[in-house]
């Protein structure tokens, strides 16, 4: 019920309240009426030089205050006159009552309907800030909301300063990280035509570390900058763990490691292919690392109406305890993690989540590592 069908049922009870007062009253006026007319008739007939007296008390409604307690001294009192009309006025001072509780209950409806809407208005504001969409300030109205409208206000603007202060001092540092990482490219360039002219395998292997850990840092400024663009287009998951298995054919050669993979039709989700195809490399990479030779990989996914799934396990040795914590730090190396930097599952983590996915890590219950990725349709 809205608020003007509430006052409509109001207004009808008030009404109803009014007739049924003015009915009873009626009926007691015209009780009245009769029996002051049997009063009268008796006494014109029996006096009637006193007729005009009579009628004239009557029609002016005279009471000689002489005369207020005669009725008394028969035996009658004011209850006396009360008493047949009694549960006629005992309904209508109920009603009475009843109403002015329906007002006093609909009035604080009213108010509670105005400070809901309130609070309404409030919570959606804090709501659209927390998404990070710019939201008009609200109109003020002088009301006991007003004092938390204003301090709410005011941390909200100093949270925007914090926040457009903090991603100020983000993109500067990624700023700085990228001039450094350029400045570092130079002299590694120049230390790989050295290496290559001097045929020093150990010095080659060295610079190409570090020329791996610089693209590395290069691409953790720009996630940082929030520079990184990406295209949002259909992809193909067995087109996408295909290009990453080729991409890494020489190392999966080297070890003899069987793939299955098999080919499920129309299982896609929407994202960027080479970033997808470089997140994937570094994961099937770790669970090459991690498997002896002459193992196994084992490729799964599947799609429903929420999300797209891909199942990558391994038949390695399986994760250590504390490496399961750390496995998407940067640079975080495990016990077993070989000559890596520690970053490729840190940059394959935030290039899935950037395009509405997320990666998990664990043990399979049959042994070996096992990555569970999900790219979520919506």
């Amino acid at each position: 019920m809205n608020k003007k069908e509430k006052r409509q049922c109001i207004f009808i009870i008030f009404c109803i309240c009014l007739l049924v007062s003015t009915i009873l009253s009626y009926i007691y006026a015209k009780k009245q009426y009769h029996v002051t007319s049997a009063i009268v008739e008796e006494l014109i007939n029996e006096y009637p030089d006193s007729e005009q007296k009579v009628i004239e008390i009557i029609k002016n409604n005279y009471l000689d205050e002489t005369n207020n307690e005669v009725l008394k001294t028969y035996g009658f009192s004011v209850v006396s006159f009360l008493k047949p009309y009694i549960l006629i006025f005992s309904i209508s001072i109920i009603m009475c009552i009843l109403i002015f509780i329906i007002l006093i209950i609909e009035i604080i409806k009213i108010i509670d309907g105005k400070n809901k809407k309130r609070i309404y208005e409030i919570t959606r504001y804090l709501e659209q800030i927390n998404l990070g969409n710019d939201v008009e300030v609200l109109s003020r109205k002088e009301d006991k909301f007003s004092i938390l409208q204003d301090e709410i206000y005011k941390t909200v603007t100093e949270m925007k300063n914090e926040k457009n202060r903090a991603i100020k001092e983000k993109i500067e540092f990624a700023d700085s990280l990228a001039n450094i990482a350029h400045q570092i490219k130079t002299p590694i360039t120049s230390i790989s035509l050295m290496t290559q002219i001097s045929n020093n395998e150990n010095l080659k292997k060295q610079a190409n570390r570090l020329d791996k850990l610089v693209d590395s840092l290069l691409f953790i400024s720009k996630i940082d900058a929030g520079a990184l663009k990406l295209k949002n287009e259909e992809i193909n998951v067995y087109t996408l763990l295909e290009l990453s298995i080729e991409a890494l054919e020489e190392l999966i050669n080297k070890k003899d490691i069987a793939i299955n993979l098999p080919n499920h039709k129309d299982v896609t989700f929407v994202g960027d292919l080479d970033w997808s195809t470089e997140a994937f490399i570094n994961i099937v990479k770790n669970c090459i690392e991690h498997t002896n030779e002459n193992g196994k990989l084992d490729f799964d996914y599947r799609m429903n109406p929420l999300y797209t799934e891909i199942i990558i396990k391994d038949n390695g040795n399986g994760f250590d305890k504390e490496d399961l914590k750390n496995i998407f730090k940067r640079f975080y190396r495990g016990k077993n993690s070989g000559e890596g930097i520690g970053i490729g599952l840190s940059i394959a983590k935030a290039i899935i989540e950037m395009q509405n996915g997320f990666i998990t890590a664990e043990n399979s219950p049959k042994g070996g590592a096992m990555f569970n990725i999900r790219f979520y349709c919506h």
